[in-house]
């Protein structure tokens, strides 16, 4: 099958492109299978919302292809601040770090998970659908992975996945905290392990603030291929689930490519609430500095899932990249650069 142009997104992976330095070695932070204990009850009576809808998952179209993002290096650096959203509806921004911003001057030339095979009933998007439901979160790292709701202006319930990659810490996507159109979702919650809209085994936790790129927001000119770039986000919660559940590791590595994605979401084509695995393979040749393409099925509100690596041989599993947008021929991630690796370096609590 053929991918579409990379057109649609070299004038925005143009704009990281200050300055040509050697390739930096990989970098992975560190995971956690958690004490294995069970939750307690749902912090704060947080619960998930029945009537949630799947965030719709964007679309790369040709009116990507033809349009130029023109940015200069003083703007990339304002892109690549943050604007946090927090609980009592305050919103402010900080600059990108010293961190990130190192990060990017150093960066610029920069098989599948057995568990899935323990998650329940298997079911044959692209072709036949390979998804398979998991009916088990107890174990690692099913119970890392969660559905995010998050509650719009008009009081619509959208859905999405999420991942923890620390105690308090969750990675998804940008679009699915922040809509161009009608800004903030708010009231956010996040549903570790659910199986479905009534089964929430490690109960459901609230938000404490939310961070997403401020070129997500600055950079839109009215598509969506000009801020695939910048949609990755951090949301922070209010309590450690982590401390029970684990986390999940997220790394860099320049010379990524050739693998196994793994994706665990909640896609809205499935009953609500039901988490699905998928593997695929992601050839180096479908590999940019900021995004990569594969062939997993996804659909509306697996938007957020992390994909990651499963090394066999260690054990080990590492995210890198967020599962953001669909076009006729491939799915897209953003991809974890070193920059990016940085950037959640610095959230992560």
């Amino acid at each position: 099958m053929k991918f579409p142009d990379k057109a649609v997104f070299a004038s925005a992976l143009a704009a990281f492109a200050l300055v040509a330095v050697p390739v930096t070695a990989a970098e992975v932070s560190s995971g956690s299978e958690g004490t294995g204990e069970a939750s307690r009850a749902a912090p704060g009576g947080a619960r998930i919302s029945e009537r949630g809808s799947p965030v719709e998952q964007l679309k790369l179209d040709e009116e990507g292809v033809t349009r130029a993002l023109e940015l200069d290096a003083e703007k990339i650096e304002r892109n690549l601040g943050t604007v946090i959203r927090k609980k009592d509806g305050t919103e402010s921004r900080e600059p990108a770090s010293d961190a990130v911003m190192r990060a990017l001057r150093g960066a610029m030339r920069e098989g599948s998970d057995p568990t899935f095979a323990e998650g329940g009933d298997a079911r044959q998007v692209f072709g036949d659908d390979d998804r398979i439901q998991v009916t088990d979160s107890s174990n690692y790292p099913f119970r890392t992975f969660g559905l995010i709701q998050g509650e719009g202006p008009d009081g619509g319930i959208f859905n999405c996945s999420a991942t923890l990659i620390g105690p308090r810490t969750l990675l998804t996507a940008a679009h699915c905290l922040y809509n161009h159109d009608t800004g903030w979702l708010d009231n956010f919650v996040f549903a570790p392990g659910l199986l479905s809209m009534q089964e929430a085994p490690h109960g459901v936790y609230e938000y404490e603030e939310a961070h997403i790129f401020e070129g997500y927001i600055s950079n839109y000119q009215g598509y969506y291929g000009s801020v695939v770039p910048w949609d990755i986000a951090v949301v922070i919660l209010q309590e450690p689930a982590g401390e029970n559940l684990g986390w999940m590791s997220y790394g860099y590595d320049p010379n990524l490519g050739n693998f196994v994605a793994n994706i665990v979401g909640y896609p809205g084509d499935m009953p609500p609430g039901t988490m699905w695995a998928v593997s695929c393979d992601v050839s180096a040749a479908n590999m940019g500095d900021s995004w990569f393409q594969y062939l997993c099925d996804t659909y509306p509100g697996s938007s957020g899932s992390s994909v990651y690596k499963y090394n066999g041989s260690t054990n080990e599993r590492v995210i890198y990249g967020v599962n953001v947008a669909e076009n006729p021929s491939a799915n897209t991630a953003v991809r974890i650069n070193r920059t990016y690796f940085e950037w959640l370096r610095g959230l992560v609590k």
